[in-house]
């Protein structure tokens, strides 16, 4: 007799997937996520995130990508994929918030959170440009589909009563903007007072949120201040990123100083080309300071052959290069010296840029 071992198999073990945990989760549950699935303690991955985001901010966009396609405890999806399913007849908008949203990103793993807040300012307005323009696609898209819904009503009935549409307040803000950076514009260009552009954007910003705020409450359209204000928080991320000014100035200009009288301490253009040339001044003994500073562009500094040189040249982002040493980056920062035939003579040289390309060459 043969005996015949029958095996039962039970049901077949569910694949492990990879999940941000709801338990034990400090911000997004990612790396929790991760300790339960590789089965690690989660704080491997929380020192490895911190390390890379203080080593230069991978860590940051790399915690960021998880969140979005890692899906949460119970869900299907991830907050990627939901966000593809839901627009896929419109894909250019998550195609252009993404856009948005990496931005803030790359912007905000190059901030200085002390003791200049650099490009956090931009990281704030590429993230709130990103979120409003959300919120207004999908408030469109909400309205639009109820307009398209038919409402049955009895044949006797009268049709409902139409919303009427609320005032906006964008011809209010846009005014009171026009007006207000009109009259500080004036009382700078007389000289009256001595303007800092980042406290009047500051300023502008405050307005325009507090104005966004009232209309909230009172139910009028904001919209278009929001994108205003927004435009204005942008303006302002731009300079306090750079640490120039802006406004002193826009397009090409050369200033070429013939005797040493004629040099002025300092030197200031807002957007453009701005070359100087200081080649044919000749210098008196002893030391010299010069301060020149340009917003957005090219500064091109030109300075005697004989004189001895020392050079502190700066750039928020772009390309340095101080007397044959190069270097290229953001928040570059570099200082050469180098002595002339006529080493009595000194010309301390202050050199910025903000965005652009920072020259310092003998003539």
């Amino acid at each position: 007799m043969t005996e015949t071992t029958e095996t039962i198999k039970g049901p077949a073990a569910e694949p492990r997937r990879l999940t941000r945990s709801r338990e034990n989760r400090w911000l997004g549950g990612v790396s929790a996520g991760l300790g339960e699935y590789f089965d690690l303690n989660p704080i491997v991955y929380r020192i490895a995130f911190i390390a890379l985001a203080l080593a230069g901010g991978t860590g940051i966009l790399l915690y960021v990508a998880a969140w979005l396609v890692i899906p949460d405890a119970g869900e299907v999806d991830s907050i990627a994929a939901t966000a593809i399913k839901e627009h896929r007849e419109r894909p250019w908008l998550v195609i252009g918030i993404s856009l948005l949203a990496f931005g803030a990103i790359v912007a905000l793993s190059e901030a200085r959170f002390w003791p200049n807040p650099g490009n956090l300012w931009l990281a704030a307005a590429l993230a709130g440009a990103a979120i409003v323009w959300w919120q207004v696609s999908t408030h469109s898209t909400r309205r639009t589909a109820a307009a398209a819904t038919p409402t049955a009503t009895p044949g006797n009935a009268k049709p409902a009563a139409t919303t009427p549409r609320r005032r906006s307040l964008l011809p209010v803000a846009t005014g009171l903007l026009i007006g207000g950076l009109g009259i500080v514009g004036l009382l700078d260009a007389t000289g009256t007072i001595h303007v800092d552009w980042r406290v009047v954007l500051a300023a502008a910003t405050v307005g325009l949120g507090v104005l966004v705020a009232v209309g909230a409450l009172t139910g009028q359209a904001v919209g278009g201040v929001v994108v205003l204000g927004l435009a204005v928080l942008t303006a302002l991320a731009l300079a306090f990123a750079v640490h120039v000014p802006l406004f002193s100035g826009i397009g090409d200009q050369v200033d070429h100083p013939a005797t040493a009288a004629a040099v002025n301490s300092s030197y200031e253009h807002g957007i453009g080309d701005y070359r100087l040339d200081l080649q044919d001044v000749s210098f008196p003994a002893g030391s010299t300071q010069v301060k020149v500073t340009l917003g957005i562009g090219n500064l091109i500094v030109t300075v005697p052959s004989d004189v001895t040189v020392a050079v502190d040249g700066r750039a928020s982002a772009g390309n340095v290069q101080l007397l044959g040493h190069d270097d290229n980056g953001t928040h570059v920062h570099e200082k050469v010296v180098e002595t002339g035939t006529h080493p009595g003579r000194v010309l301390v040289l202050d050199a910025r840029v903000g965005l652009g390309e920072l020259k310092v060459q003998r003539g």
